[in-house]
């Protein structure tokens, strides 16, 4: 509603879902009728919530009807936040047991079990490491913070995983459980001073040890969500140059575009033009 979405190619995942559920919304409604299905693959998530909003401008049987609006109601009841949270580091791991427990006690079991087995393929990042991330999350609660503390003095796994194996996460999981004296390296992989660790967990947003260290969690890029954006960029002008170095200048040149134009429409920058 603020018109500053954050990640504006993806607004309209914000407005498809707040209409499906009978919300109202300002910014191009007209989105909420687009279609666009990637053939041979999932459809954007935006476009579930679109097909049940015009669902009756297409030709639909009856089974495909049912199985739209199982999806559409899955993204806009429960994948839409999710999606929408991505890509603030800090907030995975806790995200990822609050998913699972979701799709536990979510009415749709045939759905809930399809995400969450395509969910555990993803939860190798839950590492000893990695689980450093939760002691930024403002939502974890003091008693699991104290624990998330105590377990850094824990020792660290005798074997190094390349992959956590999923199974071992389930809704009743604790973040504490994934910590251990290896998860110190993440603090000094930030190149910060841990010091404020020392303190009550309440004590922590007032230490500018923490805050410089979570302002540097926060900074942390999600590799998959900056992976897919330099794929999507590479994909759009492949072949447009003659030579690699050519393209190469091009994708810089649209990169540096793009942070002058910024968020302006096609159509406010003719009307500048004109």
């Amino acid at each position: 509603m603020s018109k500053n979405h954050p990640r504006e190619d993806y607004e309209e995942f914000s407005v498809s879902p707040t209409v499906l559920l009978g919300g109202e919304v300002q910014p191009n409604p007209s989105a909420v009728l687009e279609l666009s299905i990637k053939p041979g693959g999932w459809p954007r998530p935006s476009t579930a919530s679109s097909f049940n909003a015009g669902k009756t401008q297409l030709s639909l049987t009856g089974r495909e009807k049912a199985g739209v609006e199982r999806v559409a109601l899955f993204v806009a009841l429960v994948y839409c936040k999710q999606w929408h949270e991505a890509s603030i580091s800090v907030k995975a791991p806790l995200n990822d047991v609050l998913f699972l427990k979701i799709l536990k006690t979510y009415p749709d079991q045939t759905v809930a079990k399809a995400a969450e087995q395509a969910l555990r393929r993803h939860l190798w990042y839950v590492s000893e490491e990695n689980a450093g991330l939760a002691f930024f999350d403002s939502r974890i609660d003091v008693e699991e913070k104290k624990q998330m503390v105590k377990a850094l003095d824990k020792p660290a796994s005798k074997k190094e995983l390349k992959r956590l194996e999923g199974k071992k996460m389930t809704m009743s999981s604790s973040l504490s459980s994934f910590v251990t004296s290896k998860t110190r390296s993440f603090f000094q992989k930030l190149d910060v001073d841990e010091g404020f660790l020392a303190k009550d967990p309440p004590l922590w947003e007032e230490d500018d040890r923490f805050k410089d260290a979570q302002k540097r969690a926060l900074g942390l890029r999600v590799v998959n969500d900056a992976a897919e954006r330099g794929i999507a960029l590479v994909q759009r002008y492949l072949g447009s140059t003659k030579s690699a170095a050519q393209e190469k200048y091009l994708l810089q040149l649209v990169h540096h575009h793009r942070k002058l134009v910024g968020r302006e429409k096609k159509e406010d920058l003719q009307k500048k033009a004109f």
